[in-house]
């Protein structure tokens, strides 16, 4: 293999990298049990939107385990909600010291003296970053609501649903909700039987009274403080006329934002599209080779996958970058299928 070279932006979205499907016995059903079952699915999407609404409204302090592939990450998160005013302090309880402090939008990461990792880092919150820019009650035809009982989490008694893929494109989930307020307390990501990334509360306190000292940053001595991106990174991203098209796209997903994406200290941009089916997303982003050669990368960490590939269009060569929580199957394949707008996929040479 030739020895290559990876512009910033590569290397940067190479970073980022940190279910079970039930099957279905098709039988004749009467229009009672057709109404039950729309019931019961519309029961399913009022106890999804309860726990969208219960991350932004509900006044919380615990402990949660994050697992995605070989990592695993212990932190507190204290939420408090007054005055119309959403503050929100995230804790690293292993290893060197970081807070992540949000309010309302803003958000700001504190690092002991002791860090020595990439400031360009992402908010390693796991299904709280997935929270922030979802909103899973509007879920299509392309996943299957299941309730399938109660259990308990950190003390709490939970209603246990499963969110099923109705195909093998993405990825399925098993959730289980605070049954009092709606609250996440356990989520596992799930892709052919295989976890690929675990949430819990360890640890949870619901109350009306957060005092506000518990919002302050707990980092003394000497701190590094900046402005981390969050997972969606919309404003990095310059508006444009759409100039890519995919020839494929999962059934459900549609197209969230198209842009470009100008970040890095090159000057380069990357093209972008951002899809998502409301459950998984995904960006594509379409750099132009310039004086420079690349590897064909494939990687993954628990959920998120990383996929390049260098095109050969009309234009000149492209490295095209698939990026997000899809099967690794789902993103080579969407890889394959990015063509130039003017441009018919048969022009294209892979």
């Amino acid at each position: 293999m030739h020895q290559r070279v990876m512009t910033a932006h590569i290397k940067f979205l190479l970073a980022l990298l940190f279910s079970a499907v039930t099957a279905l016995t098709l039988v004749p059903a009467s229009v009672s049990a057709v109404e039950s079952a729309a019931d019961s699915v519309n029961e399913s999407k009022g106890w999804l939107a309860r726990m969208g609404q219960a991350f932004a409204t509900q006044n919380y302090d615990g402990v949660f385990v994050y697992t995605h592939g070989s990592s695993m990450d212990t932190l507190r998160i204290i939420h408090r909600v007054a005055e119309g005013v959403e503050r929100e302090r995230i804790v690293r309880l292993d290893g060197p010291k970081q807070e992540i402090i949000r309010e309302n939008g803003k958000v700001t990461c504190i690092h002991g003296s002791d860090w020595n990792g990439n400031i360009n880092h992402k908010i390693p919150l796991g299904p709280f970053a997935r929270a922030f820019v979802r909103d899973m009650s509007e879920l299509g035809e392309s996943y299957q609501l299941v309730e399938r009982g109660r259990s308990r989490v950190a003390g709490r008694d939970a209603l246990v649903l499963l969110i099923q893929p109705r195909d093998d494109y993405r990825y399925g989930y098993s959730i289980w909700l605070d049954e009092k307020t709606g609250l996440l307390l356990k989520s596992i990501l799930v892709h052919r039987g295989k976890v690929l990334e675990r949430f819990q509360f360890t640890q949870l306190s619901i109350s009306s009274d957060i005092d506000e000292t518990a919002l302050a940053v707990g980092i003394s001595g000497e701190t590094m403080v900046h402005y981390p991106l969050l997972s969606h990174d919309e404003d990095l991203v310059v508006r444009k006329p759409l100039s890519w098209n995919l020839d494929w796209l999962p059934d459900g997903f549609e197209m969230r934002m198209q842009g470009s994406h100008q970040e890095h200290e090159e000057g380069s941009g990357a093209d972008t599209l951002t899809y998502s089916d409301g459950m998984a997303a995904f960006s594509v982003f379409i750099e132009k080779i310039i004086d420079q050669q690349y590897d064909e990368v494939a990687a993954q960490k628990g959920a998120t996958v990383a996929v390049t590939r260098i095109v050969n269009y009309p234009t000149g060569d492209h490295l095209v970058t698939v990026v997000g929580e899809v099967p690794m199957k789902t993103a080579k394949r969407i890889a394959l299928s990015v063509t130039p707008a003017t441009v018919a996929a048969s022009e294209v040479v892979q």
